[in-house]
């Protein structure tokens, strides 16, 4: 049976921060105690229906803290979702963990092979079960640990959905076997590759060399990044290139900005409307969270149907902002803009009127709304 043993607990109950605790967990695969770290979301103790993400750290000793700090800045700026890091301490440890493998297929052996049982069998199973976890889960590793946790992508059965892997020392014939794997995998995965012109030239090398045959992958179903940094040393890249990794694998996550606008939304052969239903359709698939779709992404659609002069959209979003947003004006706002482009200026003006009884919304508001209705109005007299 699992047991783990509390050795630091904070939580700052009421109080926006993240909370840390400290444990001691003990392992029937690897009969020893791991020391592992763990920050919870901000408010995890009162929003106690929400789930989250879980993102397992290797090299937790280290590596921990550049990868909590950015991703309670970047969940706090909503460009990825709160999620929870495990960081594995391995000081002691890290080439018994991860470099022991056999000398015929070069996989894992001995207590590498334990090491992976720990987290897939033990780790995995513990926090989801004693946390409000997901099934999106993330693994992030440093050079022996970048190269470890891609022995997870060659499982069939793997539990992680997004890789980061950060300046990776490949074990023989890896390349050749992540090359085979990328064609073969069946489920979204999101993979993030980064080294620098000053890491260890056999590092950057072989990244350099694996990214040109991973990028030719014709799979649909994996989203892969490279990343050369230039003047990075080996020791720095991680707290340069952690947040980059997160903002990849969490990619369809965050708001609409103006690359996703002009390199994709502007080139879609789907509606507008369309295009952003299908987007929040891809949050709940790919990383198990239900997210209301933001104001400012339907302020975004809006404004590429004025850009683009396809009115006949506003109908659909009115729709759709009166399914998400029912108690506010936003769903009248955009029936009235339908309305007032297409030719019918005095309904969208009783629309506009109309919309009073209900509720103002971020950068819209009633007056305005009677505004437009009086210019209309002031057109016709």
């Amino acid at each position: 049976m699992l047991k783990t043993k509390s050795l630091l607990l904070l939580f700052f109950l009421n109080i926006s921060f993240s909370q840390t605790i400290y444990e001691n967990f003990e392992s029937d695969f690897l009969k020893d105690t791991r020391e592992l770290k763990v920050q919870l979301p901000r408010n995890y103790n009162e929003n106690l229906s929400k789930e989250y993400p879980l993102i397992i750290v290797l090299d937790g000793d280290y590596m921990f803290e550049a990868v909590s700090g950015s991703v309670d800045y970047l969940s706090y700026w909503g460009n990825i979702p709160e999620s929870i890091i495990v960081g594995v301490n391995q000081i002691n440890t890290r080439y018994d963990d991860c470099s022991v493998l056999d000398n015929i297929d070069f996989v894992p052996i001995s207590s590498t092979a334990n090491f992976y049982d720990f987290i897939s069998e033990e780790l995995i199973p513990y926090f989801d079960k004693n946390y409000r976890t997901t099934k999106f889960k993330v693994a992030v590793g440093h050079e022996a640990t970048a190269n470890f946790i891609n022995y997870f992508l060659l499982n069939n059965k793997t539990s992680f959905s997004g890789f980061i892997a950060i300046s990776p020392k490949f074990s023989y014939n890896m390349e050749n076997y992540l090359i085979e794997r990328f064609d073969k995998i069946k489920t979204n995965v999101f993979y993030y590759l980064a080294s620098s012109d000053r890491d260890f030239k056999s590092i950057d090398e072989r990244t350099k060399e694996l990214s040109r045959n991973l990028n030719s992958s014709k799979n649909e179903l994996i989203s892969f990044k490279y990343k050369q940094y230039n003047n990075l040393t080996h020791y720095n890249l991680p707290i340069h290139s952690v947040s980059e990794g997160f903002e990849h694998v969490f990619e369809t996550y965050s708001a609409i900005n103006s690359i996703e606008y002009d390199s994709v939304l502007k080139k879609t052969a789907l509606s507008p409307v369309k295009y952003l239903i299908n987007k929040y359709d891809n949050i709940a698939n790919y990383y198990d969270i239900n997210k209301t779709i933001l104001v400012n992404d339907i302020r975004a659609i809006e404004k590429y149907i004025e850009e683009s002069e396809q009115f006949k959209y506003y109908k659909d979003l009115s729709k759709l902002a009166i399914d998400k947003y029912p108690k506010t004006i936003l769903g009248s706002y955009y029936m009235g803009l339908y309305h007032e482009r297409t030719g019918d200026a005095i309904k969208a003006m009783h629309i506009y009127r109309s919309a009073y009884t209900l509720e103002d919304i971020e950068g819209i508001t009633k007056d305005e709304l009677l505004e437009r209705a009086d210019i209309i109005s002031n057109d016709f007299n």
